[in-house]
């Protein structure tokens, strides 16, 4: 058993680290996510490790105060274990846990001689010797800390609505009797449940992407596509068809996960704070599309998630990419035959949250930027697989670049129309959309 848990935010991991690492030195023996083992996933294994903690340390900065995961963490270390909570950052923390008296730790830079560093070990080395809430069924006993100056938490806000189509799932409010969410040995379904009250002691449900029953930060939503057969390319009826897109011909695609807007700069920069990728070549934030990422980057950048979450993730294939553009029409637009501009695509990139949504309800598939597939390019579909994989080629000089941009003509936003990069190529108006199994 350790003697304590941290819980933080994954855009926190330099700073829990340095925490992590001072606490070993003080003598305490901490588990944290990085110490995973090969092979271990996440929801194997933390909620055993939470339990069995004696004390729980949440690290609480302005992402850690909006993750439901941590919040989630928090909420069954109160229960079940000695919860003692650390400020990192100026933030206002969840309604819940406004009233626990919390270690002042904003700006520490890891001197162990500092007083207010001191005192929070003092406080650890206290708590360790309180009785876990399981074993006197009372409440989780508090260690005593400065508390900082911080306004209450705003109540957080009811879900947005589900878009059309079918999506992953959603935590939903639970209704009586209802049985818990089954999962592999049994740790992250009792996860769920902590963190389906935690929101509710927040004010409000939040729909959250899981994967296997673990609640998942890092995940882009994720929109299920169901599996069909469709005619790929496009037909002598359009006229601002080009040889590339044909001859037309019927794939059967399996159903698959792709993600419902292109890849943000938020999702990108937590692999960027994990240096697991390099920073892209344009900057921006939020939810707007990245661009100046390269093929390159794209892959690295889905193998870093994969290996996060233990979901796999990748690039789509130029099949699945157009499958799930069409949204189930067969008219050269999803929308219709004409071009149609509060549909395509203005005069400079646009947050991904305010694109219209295709009948799957995947937002800016044929707009904003254009965005990498897996495949190598061919200049045609004569030989062509049907059955949705990539087209591969050894020593491939270009891959397959799909959808229209701010800086492309109407015909460009066709779902069929196809171009041509180098790998290697970075620009502003090329970005990324994930697929998983």
């Amino acid at each position: 058993m350790a003697d304590i848990f941290l819980s933080y935010s994954r855009a926190d991991r330099p700073t829990a680290q340095t925490i992590a690492e001072a606490l070993e030195a003080e003598g305490f023996e901490v588990w944290w996510d990085k110490v995973l083992q090969a092979g271990q996933t996440y929801d194997e294994v933390t909620e055993t490790m939470l339990r069995d903690s004696h004390i729980v340390i949440v690290l609480w900065s302005q992402t850690s105060v909006k993750s439901t995961w941590v919040r989630a963490e928090a909420t069954l270390g109160q229960r079940k274990c000695v919860l003692v909570p650390a400020m990192i950052e100026d933030a206002e923390r969840p309604i819940m846990f406004e009233l626990m008296q919390t270690a002042d730790l904003i700006g520490w830079d890891g001197d162990r001689a500092e007083e207010r560093w001191t005192n929070f070990v003092a406080d650890l080395k206290q708590a360790r010797g309180r009785p876990k809430p399981t074993d006197t069924g009372a409440e989780a006993p508090v260690a005593a800390a400065p508390k900082p100056e911080v306004k209450p938490a705003a109540p957080a806000q009811p879900a947005m609505a589900t878009p059309e189509g079918p999506p992953e799932p959603v935590i939903e409010p639970p209704t009586s009797h209802a049985p818990a969410p089954k999962t592999k040995k049994g740790g992250a379904g009792a996860l769920l449940g902590v963190a389906a009250l935690a929101l509710m002691a927040g004010g409000g449900w939040y729909g959250y992407q899981y994967w296997q029953g673990q609640q998942c930060e890092l995940c882009p939503t994720m929109v299920t596509v169901s599996g069909g057969t469709f005619a790929m390319g496009s037909t002598e009826n359009d006229r601002e068809r080009t040889g590339n897109e044909g001859p037309v011909r019927d794939v059967t695609i399996s159903s698959f996960a792709i993600s419902q807007t292109e890849v943000t700069y938020a999702d990108w920069q937590i692999c960027v704070d994990a240096e697991a990728c390099d920073a892209p070549l344009f900057a921006g934030e939020g939810d707007y599309p990245v661009v100046g990422v390269s093929w390159e980057d794209a892959r690295a950048y889905a193998r870093w998630l994969s290996t996060e979450t233990g979901r796999a993730y990748r690039l789509p294939t130029e099949a699945e990419w157009e499958y799930a553009a069409r949204g189930g029409t067969d008219t050269p637009y999803w929308w219709g035959s004409a071009y149609e501009r509060e549909n395509g695509s203005g005069t400079a990139a646009e947050p991904t949250s305010s694109l219209a949504t295709n009948g799957y309800g995947i937002a800016g598939m044929t707009s904003n930027v254009r965005e990498w597939t897996l495949d190598c390019y061919v200049n045609n579909y004569s030989n062509a697989p049907t059955d949705g994989s990539a087209v591969t080629s050894d020593g491939c000089t270009y891959r397959v670049v799909r959808g229209g941009s701010f800086e492309n003509a109407p015909a460009d936003h066709r779902t069929s129309a196809r171009s041509r990069y180098r790998p290697t190529t970075e620009v502003d108006h090329i970005g990324i959309r994930l697929v998983a199994d």
